[in-house]
């Protein structure tokens, strides 16, 4: 009897659970098609079902009813994916990859640290600058591909490779990461991204408070200066930029460029908080292509406002195909290619070191300091 008692509660255990996945899933079922009759948008309804954490088991009735609505089947496919319910989940015992924060066809997923860290204390380029701690100048000979950069504080200063310096001769973009030491003057690698300039009045830079794209930043790093030249013209093309030197800096200051990253920043803003993230993972169109990780969850909040007004101008000059956000399958895949990678030393400086990755689908870099600790990882598809 006893024995008996205890099945019947189990079962009973079991119908109220189930009972109560279906009021959730009704209750979903009903926002969502709210949403729908008021005419909110498709890529508005995504968000919230995605940072609502909204699951959904559609009968052949909840469909009809949802196409009735007007849901497309892009949405419907959306929605029956439960992608959302797959984060967090651990990636190679060391980060916690969460739910993605999703605007039209552009995905970023928040990295979070699981394990304990090396970390070091830097100063950015930008806080460098406005402590006045910094100088950044031409050679005398003034080189295309190097500038002189000195550190006047007490603190190291990090610069990531696409970090952008405005002025001199023409304006550059850094290319590779860099670790400058307390009171030390440094030959830095460099790429033009004003193609049409080589005068100025003064030999001295400014940093330009931007990094670039995932394209311009692969090209610094892998490709030659007239590819990166070419990635600045096409993204000003998409982003409809007319620049009359050809420089990356024209983007930075455009209005239209601005009103258009806009819905994307609000979405992002709301969506990507947390203590403790020390990177992201972008997606565009359902295809993981960017990766940036630091070993510092401090440094990284410094940098992460430059690093995401990066991935939107990336969505800003890709064409929507779709939005569907990839899944966890697809971002243990990518990663997994980085593990089969080639290795190879891409430039070493006297406080760090660039060390390259390649496959047959993804390029990148990661930057370690001298104890061979890794500071910042980036990671492309080709």
């Amino acid at each position: 009897m006893v024995r008996r008692t205890g099945f019947v509660l189990s079962m009973l255990i079991v119908l109220c659970c189930m009972s109560c996945m279906g009021i959730a899933n009704s209750q979903s079922l009903n926002d969502v098609l709210s949403l729908l009759k008021a005419h909110v948008g498709e890529e508005v309804i995504k968000t919230h079902i995605t940072n609502k954490d909204m699951t959904f088991n559609l009968s052949t009735q909840d469909i009809m009813t949802l196409k009735k609505a007007g849901a497309s089947d892009d949405l419907l496919s959306f929605m029956m994916s439960g992608a959302s319910g797959e984060f967090p989940f651990t990636l190679d015992d060391d980060y916690e990859i969460h739910k993605p924060v999703i605007h039209k066809h552009l995905a970023i997923f928040p990295v979070f640290r699981s394990t304990s860290s090396p970390i070091d204390e830097y100063i950015t380029l930008d806080e460098a600058q406005q402590a006045k701690l910094i100088i950044i100048k031409e050679k005398s000979s003034a080189s295309v591909p190097v500038v002189l950069i000195r550190n006047k504080g007490t603190k190291s200063i990090y610069i990531m490779a696409g970090e952008i310096i405005i002025g001199g001769k023409q304006d550059r973009m850094v290319s590779f990461d860099i670790i400058i030491p307390p009171y030390k003057e440094v030959e830095v690698e460099v790429r033009c991204v004003e193609h049409g300039r080589w005068h100025g009045e003064t030999v001295v830079f400014k940093s330009g408070g931007a990094v670039g794209c995932k394209d311009v930043r692969s090209a610094l790093q892998f490709k030659e200066q007239q590819d990166v030249w070419t990635e600045v013209a096409r993204t000003c093309g998409e982003v409809e930029v007319e620049t009359g030197s050809g420089t990356y800096g024209a983007i930075l200051s455009s209005e239209n460029v601005e009103a258009k990253s806009k819905p994307f920043f609000d979405v992002m803003h709301s969506g990507l908080t947390g203590d403790g993230m020390v990177g992201m993972i972008v997606a565009l169109n359902g295809e993981v292509v960017c990766v940036d990780i630091f070993a510092n969850p401090v440094f990284f909040e410094k940098v992460r406002e430059k690093l995401l007004k990066a991935y939107v101008l990336d969505a800003l000059s890709t064409d929507q195909t779709q939005t569907h956000a990839p899944g966890r399958s697809e971002i243990i895949a990518f990663f997994e290619e980085m593990a089969n990678a080639q290795t190879a030393e891409l430039k070493r400086y006297s406080e760090n070191c660039n060390i390259e990755y390649e496959s047959d689908g993804i390029i990148g870099n990661e930057s370690r300091d001298k104890k061979g600790d890794v500071q910042h990882l980036n990671l492309y598809r080709k």
